[in-house]
């Protein structure tokens, strides 16, 4: 178990206070009755912090001699994270000791000083059978590395303070040995120079890595166009980006996914060279420089070493991986800038993860794109800061008798020099620069604070609104609908989340989480463009759905398409088997409307009932309809 030269290494009370709030949070977060951190010591092992529960049958300082059995000692002994479910029905930890203080369930990890001795563990344990879920041993995992990094600074005092005690004596006992000082000094200036050197290393390179970071990829970038000839030479950048990183990186850890990039590096080969250059400008994306003469030929053979290296498998603890990758690339220009090169190379690989290729050059006519691109970015930056968007409805009818039951929201923005923009590119733009949570909100807020206004006109009026992928993914998005049905005083039942596959496929498990909470709420879901997906049947038994959306794709060709018949009418079967609502949308014609009456559509959206249209035009309309009492439909 270690030399137990920390010992007497005291953690300071600042520390102290950051891990009891760390040991607290866990036990709430868990909703466990214990959380504790613990200190081996030669003979025994001590609890060193507490959380502050109820029932909670620790205290500080209480003390177990090593050798009964105890769950903490055998995570020590074996290096790795133990979890017991419950120990009474298990003969290897049935007599734990723990047991007799009513703790049958533990989940903990091994605590190290920097220099691997050990500290001790943190763990958490149960009075009740709990088989602690991935995300629960990812947070305690979270915590760990949080604390050992503590550890890492206490030691490094220590290190430091002893450093300096033994520095300060050999001076007071060498001062008539002049030589000796100068000795000493001379090894003292050579640790500085190798501190300067690591320093000077880490402010240029990725600390996961080892690939150069931005900053010195654009230094190396701008040293070489000044340097090369560009009328015999060039220089290509080249952006592998990875769509998948950020669900690696959660599932895994952000530690896993930077030594599959380093697999990923080896298995191109290319020897780091004065014409080929690894740089990691971001946390999900890496960068090659690539420059010389007649490097085409070269550039092409990256290329496809890039891409079959990317669709290989890779290994986690033993668990298959893939990367999803796309490549942009530029050839630099004389006169050339290298913000500017790393900037486009960047979009060209946005712009190959748009087009489904494998690869795309950055162009001319892309800097016009660019320009636009980024210029829009502005504009809607500004409109949601000065609340400039706005919702259009479309009414949601009961074919069969026109009646109005409820509403999709769809966002527009009126901008005096673009003009309208719809639903689909606002949404696109406000997920790719990081606006989706304000712009989400703001349809949230609205959308619910006009179901309440019209639940109180007509009985039953729900009101639709589409999720975005990445809304989806914050795993306190059902609390944040949650909060804002209880602000606005809405019923659940009067909202309708649409949700497409691509929302789904990100993350299953956060994705199934969140909405299991929102069915859970009373929030209606449904599953949006069904039948376009790549395995939509295979979801409506995963997730908690309550009705589908066939997309308009298939009313479209219906008259006169035979297959796009029959597969309207084979939803409709399997839902009518599963007890889904079906609405269908893009009807626009009578024709199409009875067809699918007859097929059994419970619910229409289309021109033939209403075109998307302001509040106030809504609302009037949606008065009218219910002032009259009869049918209404809405033409333009």
């Amino acid at each position: 178990m270690g030399t137990f030269q920390t010992l007497d290494y005291k953690i300071p009370e600042s520390m102290q206070r950051s891990w009891q709030n760390i040991v607290n949070l866990i036990a709430k977060i868990a909703e466990v009755p214990t959380s504790l951190i613990m200190r081996i010591h030669p003979n025994h092992i001590e609890v060193n912090t507490v959380s502050e529960t109820q029932n909670n049958p620790y205290r500080v300082g209480d003390k177990e001699e090593l050798g009964h059995g105890l769950y903490c000692e055998h995570v020590i002994q074996h290096k790795q994270e133990l979890v017991v479910a419950n120990a009474l029905p298990d003969k290897a930890w049935c007599n734990n000791p723990d047991i007799k203080l009513g703790m049958i369930s533990y989940c903990g990890l091994p605590l190290y000083w920097p220099n691997g001795e050990t500290f001790g563990t943190i763990c958490m344990l149960d009075s009740r059978e709990n088989l602690f879920s991935d995300t629960y041993r990812q947070l305690l995992k979270t915590f760990k590395e949080a604390i050992e990094a503590q550890l890492a600074v206490v030691f490094q005092q220590h290190k430091l303070l002893r450093l300096n005690n033994e520095l300060k004596n050999r001076v007071e006992n060498r001062t008539t040995d002049l030589a000796q000082m100068s000795y000493s000094l001379t090894k003292e200036i050579d640790r500085r120079k190798a501190a300067e050197r690591q320093v000077n290393y880490q402010k240029n390179h990725d600390q996961g890595t080892g690939f150069l970071n931005r900053a010195a990829l654009e230094a190396i970038l701008e040293e070489t166009l000044e340097s090369f000839d560009h009328d015999s030479q060039s220089l290509v950048v080249i952006n592998v980006g990875f769509s998948n990183a950020r669900s690696i990186q959660t599932k895994y850890g952000f530690e896993a996914f930077d030594d599959v990039l380093k697999e990923f590096r080896f298995r191109l080969g290319h020897s780091e060279s004065s014409y080929f250059v690894t740089g990691r400008p971001s946390s999900n994306d890496l960068v090659i420089l690539l420059w010389g003469e007649d490097i085409e030929p070269k550039v092409q053979n990256l290329l496809d070493d890039i891409i079959h290296v990317s669709i290989g498998n890779f290994y986690i603890d033993n668990t298959e991986a893939h990367l999803h990758s796309y490549i942009g690339i530029v050839q630099a220009q004389e006169n050339g800038c290298a913000k500017q090169l790393l900037q486009n190379a960047c979009y060209a690989m946005l712009l190959c993860k748009e087009s489904g290729e494998p690869y795309c050059y950055f162009s001319e006519n892309h800097i016009h794109e660019l320009h636009n691109h980024n210029q829009l970015e502005s504009y809607l930056l500004q409109a949601v800061r000065n609340d400039d968007l706005m919702l259009y409805f479309q009414p949601k009818v009961l074919p069969y008798t026109h009646k109005w039951i409820g509403a999709e929201a769809l966002l527009r923005w009126r901008h005096p020099v673009l003009g309208d923009i719809s639903n689909e590119a606002l949404i696109h733009m406000a997920e790719q620069n990081g606006l989706i949570f304000e712009v989400g909100s703001f349809v949230l807020r609205t959308a619910i604070d006009k179901a309440k206004q019209w639940s109180e006109l007509v009985d039953n009026f729900k009101i639709a609104v589409n999720i975005s992928p990445i809304q989806l993914q914050n795993v306190n998005f059902a609390e944040q609908i949650e909060h804002l049905l209880d602000t606005f005083h809405l019923p659940a039942k009067f909202l309708e989340l649409e949700v497409t596959e691509s929302a789904l496929i990100a993350d299953e498990v956060v994705a199934r989480n969140t909405l299991n909470k929102l069915h859970e709420i009373g929030v209606t879901l449904s599953l949006d463009d069904f039948g376009t997906g790549y395995a939509s049947f295979s979801y409506l038994k995963k997730y908690p759905f309550d009705a589908i959306k066939i997309d308009k794709s298939f009313v479209q060709q219906m008259d006169n398409s035979e297959d796009d018949r029959a597969i309207i009418c084979s939803i409709i079967h399997i839902a009518k088997k599963l007890e889904l609502q079906v609405v269908i949308e893009g009807i626009e014609s009578t024709q199409q409307e009875q067809f699918l009456i007859g097929e059994g559509c419970d619910i229409g959206q289309g021109y033939l009932y209403g075109k998307p249209m302001p509040c106030n035009e809504f609302e009037q309309s949606l008065f009218n309809q219910n002032l009259l009492g009869g049918q209404y439909t809405y033409s333009s």
